[in-house]
C-alpha cells in the first residue's frame, strides 16, 4: 500500500479497536506501527498516538506490558506466550544496549521475578508448527512500539544473528496477512467515505 492508504488502513483499524478492543487487533496495531520503524516511514496520527499512550505507562511498568497494551482479553494468546512477548521486548531493549544475552535473561528475569532459563525458553521458543521465533519477533516489535526508535544496521545484524532472518521477512509477512484480512471490509469503508 501507498503511504496515504497505509495511513487509512491504520486509522480504520484504529477505528475498529475502538469499537471492539481486542488482543488480537491490539497485535495488529503493534505490529503496524512497529513496521515504520523497520521502514523508515511514519505511522498515522491515530495509531502514534494510541501507541504513545501505552508507551509511556508500559516503560514504567514491564510486567504489566501486555495488560498496558491489550493482549490480555477475550481470545488473547495463552498467559504464558503473552508473558513471553513481553519479557522478550525487555530481552530486546538490553540486547539491543550492548548486554549479552545471558545477562539480559537475568535482567529480565529479576523483573519478572523468574528464573533467568524461564526467560531464556520465552526468548529461544520455537513455533511447533513452522519452526519460527514468532514470539521472540512479536517482542522486538513490541519492543519498537515502546521505545519507538529506528532501527539502525546494527541492530538489524543482532536480528538477523538472533531470529536468522532479516527484520523485513516477517514484517511484510505480517502486513500482507493484515491487509488480506481486513481489505474487504476497508475498502467497502472507503468507498463509502468517497461517496
Amino acid at each position: 500500500m501507498i503511504n496515504q492508504n497505509s495511513e487509512l488502513f491504520e486509522e480504520y483499524l484504529i477505528n475498529i479497536y475502538m469499537k471492539n478492543p481486542n488482543p488480537e487487533l491490539a497485535e495488529i496495531l503493534i505490529k503496524e506501527f512497529s513496521s515504520h520503524f523497520v521502514r523508515g516511514t511514519q505511522p498515522s496520527v491515530q495509531l502514534n498516538r494510541w501507541i504513545k499512550e501505552k508507551s509511556a505507562k508500559a516503560a514504567n511498568n514491564p510486567i504489566e506490558t501486555d495488560f498496558i497494551f491489550g493482549l490480555r482479553g477475550p481470545g488473547q494468546r495463552p498467559v504464558k506466550e503473552t508473558t513471553f512477548v513481553c519479557m522478550n521486548a525487555w530481552c530486546w531493549d538490553l540486547i539491543f544496549k550492548g548486554i549479552s544475552t545471558s545477562n539480559a535473561f537475568e535482567e529480565v528475569a529479576n523483573i519478572f521475578s523468574l528464573s533467568s532459563d524461564s526467560v531464556r525458553i520465552g526468548f529461544e521458543r520455537k513455533n511447533h508448527d513452522f519452526g519460527e521465533r514468532e514470539l521472540c519477533r512479536f517482542g522486538l516489535d513490541l519492543y519498537l512500539a515502546i521505545h519507538q526508535k529506528k532501527v539502525s544496521e546494527k541492530q538489524r545484524d543482532i536480528v538477523l544473528m538472533i531470529l536468522d532472518e532479516e527484520i523485513d521477512i516477517q514484517m511484510t509477512k505480517d502486513l500482507n496477512h493484515h491487509r488480506a484480512k481486513y481489505r474487504n471490509m476497508f475498502q467497502c469503508e472507503v468507498k463509502d467515505i468517497m461517496i
